[in-house]
């Protein structure tokens, strides 16, 4: 059985900067297991008249294995890991672990017309009302003594461009970056990742965090217990099929390239227990590291 909790429809009216909240209960006995319409992609606002209808709910998995399609992820969410809360807004969609503070994977769509100039725009941290443990600006208080920056798991450049951008500040986004690895090869794969936006229509980007079982904890000096990600995945796709798939460990030095951490998409979901792409209706075969700036 698949508990919806509450669904808060937001009615755009493209033509103006106004919006419009509803909250509208769902037959848990029923809930909408495809929703067709693909969250707002920026490109569209041109049309002064169009309307577009956003999704945003908060869900908890059931035990048995069921596929979600929603517009930010190409082929099907990932699967596994149940019992954790989906949260669906305009500009991702994202799995929460409560327990861990962090989102298991997080799926959006880049497109170039979303992409924007983030550098007048607020990193504020915002409370997500959706979940009940988060990340707090008192847990954070103490990055910079051990050497790591408050990052995101869906970038705000990436939807800059877009009205919803300040979504990527919500807590339920929010994660903990070594400073070396956010000023290295994740700066560089985004960077790269933006570039290839402007050749292809759309990318999709499957992004999370990684807790080794056999690792040692690490935790914040002040982050009551939280429990820093030893590891980042980030899976780039197109809807043709080609893609690229990257494993980052936070120690990674500044000077380490992207395209050295490359990995199998096998890998990840071995580490992560995620499986991705259930509903792939094309062969997905690691061919985009070229356009990443990678040789093979």
């Amino acid at each position: 059985m698949t508990w919806i909790h509450a669904y808060l429809f937001r009615r755009f009216d493209l033509g103006c900067r106004n919006a419009r909240l509803y909250k509208v209960n769902e037959d848990a006995a029923n809930p909408i297991m495809n929703i067709t319409k693909r969250v707002l992609s920026y490109n569209s606002l041109r049309s002064a008249k169009a309307c577009a209808l956003v999704v945003c709910y908060l869900i908890t998995f059931p035990a048995e294995s069921q596929i979600y399609r929603f517009g930010h992820c190409l082929f099907g969410c990932p699967e596994g890991l149940s019992g954790n809360h989906t949260l669906v807004r305009s500009a991702y969609t994202l799995l929460y672990d409560e327990n861990k503070k962090s989102a298991v994977w997080a799926a959006y769509e880049v497109t170039a017309g979303s992409i924007g100039i983030a550098s007048s725009l607020s990193r504020d941290l915002v409370k997500d009302d959706w979940v009940s443990e988060a990340l707090t600006a008192g847990d954070l208080a103490g990055l910079a003594e051990q050497d790591y920056v408050r990052s995101q798991h869906v970038p705000l450049v990436s939807f800059a461009g877009t009205p919803y951008w300040s979504e990527v500040n919500f807590a339920s986004n929010a994660t903990v970056r070594s400073r070396s690895l956010s000023q290295g090869a994740w700066y560089g794969l985004d960077w790269s990742l933006r570039n290839l936006v402007n050749r292809e229509a759309a990318v999709y980007v499957y992004t999370g965090a990684i807790f080794d079982s056999e690792a040692e904890p690490r935790l914040l000096t002040e982050g009551n217990g939280y429990r820093i990600p030893d590891r980042f995945f980030k899976i780039v796709l197109t809807e043709d099929g080609r893609a690229a798939a990257f494993l980052f460990p936070q120690e990674t030095a500044v000077h380490v390239h992207h395209c050295d951490l490359r990995a199998d998409i096998e890998e990840i979901e071995a580490l992560s227990g995620l499986s991705f792409f259930p509903a792939a209706t094309v062969d997905v075969e690691l061919s985009l590291y070229p356009m990443l700036g990678c040789s093979f």
